[in-house]
């Protein structure tokens, strides 16, 4: 098959490049299409505050025709360099069809663009925020959970044939919590021991307040996941967008904060799974989408617990616990069923104790990586 790798440059590239997804995966049962609003911010580089710290480039595969046959980016995001100083690149945005010759020539365009840029590694897929990450590789026909990735099936032998290798894998579980796991008496006699004898409070978000509680759960989630594999901090030009996604997507009454005195010291997010209203959408959010989203959302039964995490100081003490403790009640109360992920295949204790809570092992995510220094 002829094709050639180009440079998107132009708008009327970009648009195509945005597009492509669309195209791929239309008629998909699965595949949720994004908001394109969403979409086209996140490509654009003045309203993206990502890219105040990043340098990108995108580059599609195009057959003799014009047509669009794969599309990926690769970036360098200048906050993870300063944080692990390892010399890794990224790349994401990778959508292709079922053809190696095509992938590989997306890779090494993005692997030759990274060594360009002095690095030694590639590593993703991830996104421009860290919050869309790897290949699914387990659980195709399980249904796309809010803000977590979707792709074929055979693009696992597209990375392996590209020369990527597995540097870790992510876990989805799910469970229906009205049905799984409620928590013993004895932790409930233990919870007002804890409390006091920590001076602590867990709190719902503030939807009045809603940039200083986002805020708060930033500055704990930076704290808490600093010594986690992978993670790349959340810096004040990226704080304005997930405000604006909090606003969107958060059902105030399952996201908690844990407090001591004024100071975060803890947080719990468990966003309802809105997907399955933007999937009836098909990426449109105007004229009536809003409206559809915005109130709809209060029906919803499925959940997805996307974060979870305390300062290091108050690590290891049962706080934990109590902010789990905090979800589930909320979420008892909804008769919800949660999709808690991604959890590191390395975190032996959240994988254990989900397990322990019925919670089943539903889909698993890869991240590739290779190396820079021999490649040709």
């Amino acid at each position: 098959m002829a094709f050639e790798i180009v440079e998107v440059n132009r708008k009327g590239d970009l648009k195509d490049f945005i597009q492509f997804p669309y195209d791929l995966y239309r008629g998909h049962p699965v595949w949720v299409p994004p908001l394109r609003r969403m979409v086209n911010k996140e490509f654009d580089r003045e309203k993206n505050g990502y890219f105040k710290h990043a340098d990108a480039v995108f580059f599609m595969a195009v057959n003799d025709a014009g047509k669009v046959l794969g599309r990926i980016a690769a970036f360098v995001n200048h906050n993870y360099l300063k944080h692990y100083d390892d010399a890794v690149g990224f790349f994401g945005s990778f959508e292709c069809i079922d053809n190696v010759d095509v992938a590989k020539g997306l890779v090494d365009a993005s692997a030759r663009f990274l060594r360009g840029q002095g690095l030694d590694f590639i590593r993703g897929p991830y996104n421009f925020t860290s919050q869309s990450t790897g290949f699914l590789i387990e659980g195709f026909d399980q249904p796309q959970t809010v803000l977590s990735p979707y792709n074929l099936p055979y693009y696992e032998d597209l990375m392996e044939g590209s020369g990527l290798k597995k540097i870790m894998d992510l876990n989805a579980y799910y469970g229906d919590v009205l049905e799984n796991y409620r928590f013993p008496d004895r932790f409930i006699r233990h919870y007002d021991y804890l409390v006091k004898k920590y001076g602590i409070r867990v709190r719902n978000i503030d939807m009045k307040k809603v940039e200083d509680d986002v805020r708060k759960i930033i500055h704990v989630g930076n704290l808490a996941s600093a010594n986690n594999w992978g993670f790349i901090p959340v810096d004040e030009p990226e704080v304005d967008e997930i405000v604006k996604d909090f606003k969107l997507l958060t059902d105030p009454e399952a996201v908690f904060i844990m407090e001591k005195g004024e100071e975060p010291i803890g947080y719990a997010v468990a966003l309802p799974d809105v997907n399955i209203i933007i999937k009836k959408l098909n990426g449109r959010l105007f004229p009536f989408g809003i409206f559809r989203l915005k109130f709809g959302y209060r029906k919803l039964r499925e959940y997805r617990l996307f974060g979870l995490g305390l300062v290091p100081n108050y690590q290891k003490r049962a706080l934990d616990t109590l902010i789990y403790f905090h979800v589930f009640d909320s979420l008892y109360k909804k008769n919800a069923r949660l999709e808690a992920s991604w959890v590191l295949e390395t975190n032996k204790r959240m994988n254990q104790a989900l397990v322990k809570m019925n919670f089943k092992l539903v889909k698993k995510f890869r991240v590739y990586q290779a190396d820079l220094k021999n490649w040709n």
